[in-house]
């Protein structure tokens, strides 16, 4: 008898220590794991950020709330890239030289009908400090601006980024981001364009401990937040910034 009584008790301690054990590590897996995917959204939200706010500069300060617009801005669109040689001096600015000004010099150079027109304008580039005339007759540049284009997709994003991805939530089992656009209006009067991206826990936190996403969803509605990832905002301004900065 007393050997049975012992054996229930060696069970009891063993089932006591597994759920103490579970009581511990269960909340402890459930933050790796929230963390792991908070991490992949909000990676995702910052590339979303990235393609709209190059969609904005391209676009007369617009946002757009269609990912199909979106998307195929990303996988068309170009970049300038200016690649910059030498500054304008202090006695060259004291000339009133100037960049259009330098500009404009070489392309009168560079489109001149006659050899003889042609040769003045480099000498007078040559002479204000802009260039060097070689002795083969190429020309080296101390100050130069030349602009050139790059695709927005290898710009701004890693190699093999996949542009579809961007309307997907990670962990969101085909669930795609919310998006919207907004206005406001600046201290000044003028009109300000918005845009916002978000997903709440409940899409990509699904599978998880639902109490523990539960708690997470109550705390951020009694604190009047959003419960989930949103990076910018559609009805107040706040310079694109997400929530989790």
């Amino acid at each position: 008898m007393k050997k049975i009584i012992n054996i229930i008790l060696a069970v009891c301690i063993v089932g006591l220590v597994y759920i103490v054990t579970c009581s511990i590590m269960g909340p402890i897996k459930f933050d790796q794991e929230k963390s792991k995917r908070d991490k992949a959204v909000i990676n995702r939200l910052i590339d979303i950020r990235s393609a709209q706010v190059e969609f904005h500069a391209q676009n007369n300060g617009h946002y757009t709330a269609s990912f199909d617009t979106l998307i195929s801005f990303v996988k068309t669109a170009r970049l300038p890239l200016i690649n910059k040689i030498g500054e304008l001096s202090d006695n060259q600015l004291d000339d009133e030289w100037t960049t259009p000004k330098v500009m404009k010099l070489y392309y009168e150079a560079k489109t001149a009908k006659t050899k003889k027109e042609r040769d003045a304008k480099w000498k007078e580039a040559e002479k204000a400090g802009f260039v060097k005339i070689l002795d083969n007759g190429e020309i080296e540049y101390y100050f130069n601006r030349d602009t050139t284009w790059v695709n927005l997709l290898d710009s701004i994003y890693p190699k093999g980024f996949n542009p579809d991805s961007l309307r997907y939530v990670p962990f969101g089992n085909g669930a795609q981001f919310e998006m919207a656009v907004g206005m406001d209006t600046t201290k000044s009067g003028s009109f300000m364009y918005l845009f916002e991206a978000k997903v709440p826990y409940a899409t990509y936190l699904e599978g998880l401990d639902k109490q523990e996403v539960y708690n997470i969803i109550n705390e951020c509605e009694q604190l009047d937040r959003y419960p989930g990832m949103k990076v910018g905002d559609a009805e107040n301004g706040n310079n694109n910034a997400g929530n989790w900065e």
